[in-house]
């Protein structure tokens, strides 16, 4: 507010200073902004204030319907719809301001004044203001709006013309190049603006057959996919079939995969010469062999056979192997399967959730062969010490003993505590017994003393009443 009042005080300075006479100077105020938004979301707008001529100060307010647009940060010089200031001599100052959407509905936003002055003479610019419609609605409807159009307007391989003329309807082509071609540049453009394309752009390709994929994707997310194929001539192509899988035999050394410790050399095939890798140490042969996606691998190439097989290589941070199967037996462990980079291996184990695990293979950079303990967490690889195994087995041997010692001593110590337990319930009930038979003795030795107490008892009274009788005898004498 204070800054609005400054604003507006040196308009009036300026225009005491330097009275009007003619609007020489014009300009325009231009709103630009999001004309579509979700309900909650957020939504930015600027004003701009443009002219040929310098801007010497300017006064403007921004209009906007509360009920379907909340204010949350402006950059004017309040910081609210207010834009008043004064310059050395501009062309133009932007203004941004960020409304949340609050119902559904159409919205506008508009200037609700303004007038700016010119910096040379003060005259006041003669300006024209313009407005946004801002709509606001459900995800739901906004997404509806969403363009569906995901097909291609054209399609073709730079310097090479397609099997069949192009129509946005049809999605697969074909188109033949010499067997010389090393790269091909596909060219695709999209029906509509706002749609994105996918899988054009220069790429290699080798003999055969070279599969590549176009994806439009629509505004609303609907993908659609345009197949190219691109035969390189092959005149006499060597197909093998592994496993169900028809496959060519890569007769160009450029197009080999890098084979680690593997030296280049060829190989006779069908009367031609094949570029191939050669290991001294494995004495394994590896040719190139390409799918019909155009995914070259390299194989086993067994001369004597005439047979390929798929070649894995697990390699670590020291060293790398190729494993091999094995009837050998590792004391301690058990076989089972192993998935490094999405390919199984056979391999042994303590436990399944065990971190180290043992494959046997050839050290490819050695010829070694033997057993190899891998890493899982660090995808290391060493070579497998059984001098240790053996030492730690040995060490839960000895464990093993202990334990099973002490556990018999515990319970031999157990067995001598329960007998000394019960003597001890045997002496009690003894000394019971005991104690319980010389009460018993007692009361009939007492129970005896009182009968022969009263038996002398009673034999006294007979002796004192017979000797009373004798005297009265003597007496009457």
């Amino acid at each position: 507010m204070i800054k609005r009042i400054k604003g507006v005080i040196t308009l009036l300075i300026c225009l005491i200073i330097f009275p009007l006479s003619v609007n020489a100077a014009s300009g325009s105020i231009s709103i630009t902004g999001t004309s579509q938004a979700v309900i909650g979301n957020t939504v930015t707008i600027t004003v701009k204030l443009s002219s040929s001529t310098k801007i010497g100060s300017w006064d403007m307010d921004l209009n906007y319907d509360k009920n379907y647009l909340q204010l949350i940060s402006a950059t004017s010089e309040a910081g609210g719809i207010s834009m008043v200031n004064s310059s050395s001599g501009i062309t133009s100052k932007s203004y941004t301001f960020k409304f949340k959407t609050l119902k559904k509905g159409s919205t506008k936003v508009s200037m609700a004044s303004y007038q700016a002055f010119a910096y040379d003479d003060m005259s006041e610019m003669s300006l024209s203001a313009g407005s946004k419609t801002i709509k606001i609605m459900t995800q739901e409807e906004l997404e509806a709006t969403y363009s569906k159009d995901n097909d291609l307007k054209s399609l073709s391989v730079e310097g090479f013309e397609l099997n069949e003329e192009f129509s946005k309807d049809v999605t697969n082509y074909t188109v033949t190049v010499p067997e010389d071609t090393k790269e091909v540049t596909i060219k695709a453009t999209k029906n509509d603006s706002t749609a994105t394309v996918s899988g054009d752009g220069t790429f290699e390709v080798t003999q055969g057959t070279n599969t590549f994929e176009i994806v439009v994707r629509a505004q609303n997310g609907a993908e659609k996919t345009y197949t190219l194929t691109v035969e390189v001539k092959d005149s006499n192509p060597i197909n093998v079939t592994i496993d169900g899988k028809d496959l060519t035999v890569v007769k160009i050394k450029e197009y080999l995969p890098a084979a680690n410790a593997y030296q280049e050399t060829t190989v006779k095939i069908n009367e031609f010469d094949i570029p191939a890798y050669k290991n001294d140490y494995t004495n394994i042969l590896l040719v190139g062999l390409k799918d019909s996606e155009g995914n070259i691998n390299l194989y086993i190439y067994n001369q004597e056979t005439n047979k390929y097989s798929i070649y894995n290589e697990i390699k670590g941070s020291n060293l790398t192997i190729y494993p091999k199967e094995t009837d050998k037996i590792l004391e301690g462990y058990e076989k089972g399967k192993i998935t490094i980079n999405e390919i199984e291996y056979d391999a042994f184990y303590v436990t399944k959730s065990s971190r180290f695990v043992v494959i046997y293979g050839i050290n490819i950079e050695t010829g070694e062969e033997g057993f190899f303990t891998y890493d899982k967490d660090s995808q290391s690889i060493i070579k497998y010490d059984d001098e240790i195994i053996n030492k730690l087995t040995k060490q839960n041997k000895l464990y093993s003993y202990i334990i099973i010692g002490f556990s018999a001593i515990l319970v031999l110590m157990f067995i001598i505590l329960l007998c000394t337990r019960k003597k001890k319930k045997k002496k009690v009930k003894n000394e019971e017994k005991l104690e319980t038979k010389n009460i018993e003795i007692k009361k009939e030795d007492k129970k005896n003393e009182i009968i022969e107490l009263t038996e002398k008892n009673n034999e006294e009274e007979t002796y004192d009443i017979l000797e009373k009788k004798s005297k009265k005898k003597k007496n009457k004498k």
